[in-house]
């Protein structure tokens, strides 16, 4: 899980919803609206530049991952999607080089 840590950068620095919303040139219910969600809201890269200017942080000062059983939640999902299996990884370079037309 990605968790949104707006709200303790900002209490930490005490900065106030309408000094950030002014900088960002946003209207405050806007911050209040990003200071209160714990998941990472959708933000393009240039609000997140301008949050991380303004707050001289970097994002990972924002953006923090925790993995969902420390989370709290119950994910019954695979944890990692991970790369080919070696077996099948094995074939398949037998195959790509059993296809690319040249004679033996």
């Amino acid at each position: 899980m990605i968790v949104w840590k707006l709200n303790e950068v900002m209490a930490r620095q005490r900065i106030k919803n309408k000094d950030l919303a002014t900088f960002l040139g946003i209207d405050e219910n806007s911050v209040s609206r990003l200071r209160k969600t714990d998941e990472m809201p959708r933000l393009t890269a240039e609000r997140l530049n301008g949050l991380c200017i303004a707050l001289g942080c970097k994002p990972g000062d924002l953006i923090v991952f925790v993995p969902d059983d420390e989370a709290g939640t119950k994910d019954d999902s695979p944890k990692q999607i991970g790369l080919l299996s070696s077996e099948k990884r094995a074939s398949s370079k037998t195959h790509n080089s059993n296809t690319h037309g040249l004679a033996a």
